[in-house]
């Protein structure tokens, strides 16, 4: 879908599409494209044996989704995004994909509120990460500057003194979780 990209660029508070391998759902009122999912493989490499021991269900790698993005536009229209959210699930689940994993970010004013109603089962917060922010102010992801440290073959405090990226610690994440 090749409109998601910019929608998600546009419309999400984090201004970025995820990297990655990405499932894209896109909800269209006649011709209007009006909310898109993202759905990938998460950075944690831990995360599905992890939600398996804390639920005891039979999570694992290749059955599990993160909902990395999820938008719409402003403002809103009468139609919630629970509504899209599950008949995405159910074209997920016709793939195979059993469970979905998701955070929300009080740092962005989220609270869950979307997955509380998608019936998401909350699971308590996320460790808080160190993420950088450049120059600007705006906030990067902590893999980018160990990514350039890898392909410039430097420590990673060299890559964030050349990048001009000082460490932040982030709030804790609420962590929602689905069986579908």
């Amino acid at each position: 879908m090749k409109e998601a990209k910019p929608f998600i660029e546009q419309w999400h508070y984090m201004k970025r599409c995820p990297t990655g391998k990405n499932i894209f759902f896109g909800a269209y009122l006649g011709d209007t494209l009006y909310a898109v999912a993202d759905y990938g493989i998460g950075v944690n490499p831990v995360q599905a044996a992890y939600l398996a021991r804390v639920t005891g269900l039979p999570v694992s790698k290749s059955n599990l989704m993160e909902l990395k993005r999820l938008c719409r536009i402003e403002p809103p229209m009468s139609l919630p995004l629970t509504k899209f959210l599950r008949i995405f699930h159910l074209l997920l689940r016709k793939q195979g994909i059993k469970f979905v994993v998701s955070f929300s970010d009080p740092a962005y004013g989220h609270n869950g509120g979307v997955y509380k109603a998608a019936n998401f089962r909350h699971l308590g917060k996320s460790n808080a990460e160190w993420h950088v922010v450049d120059k600007n102010g705006v906030l990067r992801h902590r893999l980018y500057p160990f990514r350039y440290a890898k392909r410039k073959g430097i420590p990673l405090v060299q890559a964030r003194h050349e990048l001009g990226l000082k460490r932040v610690k982030t709030v804790q994440k609420g962590r929602w979780f689905l069986a579908l």
